[in-house]
């Protein structure tokens, strides 16, 4: 019996020697393939035979190595048969020191190469934190996971989620159900998000909601990528931006924070719901700095008045902000002095004004208009039309230099036509009402003209008509001024002032040419004749607007 105990005593200490020494010198690297566990230390160790195992319990600063993957923990058993280990307390692995992973407790699978670690997990590297309570973590394919709720560190951004998937070599992360993602730049909401911890980029892969920090601005996508690092993000499928006022959608929207720009291509819906205008585009852009917006391929403006809506199409359409110790007119003077002093009177960092340029073409149900370029401000809610404008009121062709419409509570007020102005109505073949001054003033009562005022070298052309409609002479006048008169939107009273001086001729024989006035222009080929004809330009935005006219 006493030998049988002296040879298990020398069988012991010889099989603890290697221990000791193993530990004691620096750990050569083996392959990470290979299978075999390593014991580099423990403090004290049994070996446990049973039926089917063979069982090692160690215990006190426990060491274990498989391939360039360290093992520490407080306490663990070893099955030599299966090639398990359970381990307990301060749980460590080290995976070539590039990742680590922290537990109360592992269930190892030594062939597979899984752990599952469970109590206070903790699973980190050059790039980010993962917390959690239960993680799977296979070292040979380098993914990690979670089921129960997780939470990631990355820099200053932190994910949590009921659900994730993290590869460690690659530095991707894939979250589900009730994701959330904080950071100083924004935060956001989601069932489905992928994450690269090397770049700092959320991929957005689900319906998505996203607040810009110290913005109003929310964010509704549910495909694109937002890389905080580069300050670049795109959202596609439709996105919509909302803040306080604008709503801004496409099928692709881009941002560079860098340049503080904002670029959406597409079938561009952009909206101030506060002015009640909307932009439709196949391009736009925004800049953060200037608050400007410019847009093109095909554009579209529309402005919804109270009793109408204004639609301007135009080659180019550019939005801005009015500097502070700017105002309208510092740039484009009226002959209307109260407006000029109501508009000095507003804060001019909260006035937005639009510019149209080239082929400019507009149309309302009350009236229509082409021009090279306009401009309309909220300062003074003027427009002003430039290079051979021409306006449409009913059966009346308006011409000037320069046209400006001036309207109040959305509503169409007055309108001024400067330099070589002209009103005509065509009521026959060859046949055309004229009145022509140097400027004209129009003056509207519910947005339909009531009355105008011709001044300076007022001059006329009026073809008489008898009770039965017949006419019978044309009626030639020149003078100072003359005022024109509108019942249910046709004249009914001209009256003339300041000496008027001329003839009417009987119409039988009359030379109809010789009764046009000097830059007399009939340009009805001009005229746009419905909105359909301006939505031609961006037929895939209206439609979008159309079905979306309540979004946010």
């Amino acid at each position: 019996m006493l030998r049988m105990i002296c040879i298990w005593m020398i069988g012991c200490f010889i099989g603890l020697c290697p221990v000791y020494k193993a530990f004691a010198q620096p750990i050569s690297p083996r392959n990470d393939s290979v299978k075999v566990i390593y014991i580099i230390h423990a403090d004290s160790l049994i070996g446990i035979q049973k039926k089917d195992s063979d069982i090692t319990k160690l215990m006190g600063r426990v060491i274990l190595q498989q391939g360039n993957t360290l093992f520490s923990c407080d306490s663990a058993y070893k099955n030599n048969t299966l090639n398990i280990v359970d381990a307990y307390g301060h749980i460590h692995i080290n995976q070539a020191d590039s990742v680590h992973a922290y537990g109360d407790y592992l269930h190892y699978l030594g062939n597979e190469k899984i752990a599952t670690l469970s109590g206070h997990v903790r699973l980190q590297d050059a790039q980010m934190t993962l917390y959690t309570e239960t993680l799977t973590y296979d070292l040979d394919k380098h993914v990690a996971r979670y089921q129960q709720g997780g939470r990631l560190v990355s820099q200053q951004t932190t994910l949590t989620s009921q659900s994730a998937t993290y590869y460690t070599d690659l530095h991707q992360a894939f979250f589900q159900y009730r994701v959330r993602l904080k950071d100083p730049q924004y935060t956001l909401s989601t069932d489905s998000l992928a994450y690269h911890t090397d770049t700092h980029t959320a991929y957005f892969v689900a319906p998505t909601v996203i607040h810009l920090q110290d913005s109003a601005t929310i964010i509704h996508t549910r495909d694109g990528y937002y890389n905080t690092d580069a300050g670049e993000a795109m959202f596609a499928s439709r996105s919509v931006i909302t803040d306080s006022s604008q709503m801004t959608t496409a099928d692709s929207l881009f941002y560079f924070r860098e340049k503080g720009m904002g670029v959406a291509k597409g079938n561009v819906i952009w909206r101030d719901t506060s002015r009640k205008v909307t932009v439709l585009a196949g391009y736009a852009e925004t800049h953060d700095q200037t608050h400007t917006l410019l847009a093109t391929q095909q554009p579209l403006l529309i402005y919804q008045m109270k009793n109408d809506t204004l639609y301007t199409a135009a080659d180019t359409l550019f939005s801005g902000i009015v500097s502070r110790n700017d105002t309208l007119q510092s740039r484009h003077t009226t002959n209307n002095s109260q407006q000029a002093t109501d508009s000095l009177r507003q804060d001019s960092t909260t006035i937005r004004y639009f510019s149209a340029f080239h082929h400019v073409r507009i149309y309302s149900d009350s009236l229509q208009a082409v021009a090279d370029s306009m401009y309309y401000s909220f300062a003074d809610s003027t427009f002003r039309f430039y290079t051979r404008p021409v306006v449409w009121i009913g059966d009346y062709q308006l011409n000037g230099d320069t046209i400006h419409l001036m309207t109040q509570n959305q509503q169409a007020k007055e309108l001024q036509l400067i330099e070589n102005a002209m009103i005509v109505n065509q009521i026959g073949r060859g046949m055309f009402n004229q009145v022509k001054g140097r400027t004209i003033y129009g003056y509207f009562r519910d947005n339909h003209l009531d009355w105008m005022h011709v001044n300076g070298n007022a001059e006329s052309v009026y073809y008489v008509q008898d009770d039965q409609g017949a006419f019978i002479g044309i009626n030639k006048v020149s003078c100072a001024v003359i005022d024109i008169y509108f019942k249910d939107q046709k004249v009914y009273r001209v009256s003339f002032r300041g000496e008027p001086a001329g003839a009417m001729s009987p119409i039988k024989g009359a030379n109809l040419q010789d009764y046009l006035l000097r830059n007399f222009s009939w340009q009805a080929d001009r005229r746009p004749h419905s909105k359909e004809e301006l939505l031609q330009s961006s037929p895939g935005a209206w439609k979008f607007f159309q079905s979306n006219e309540n979004m946010p």
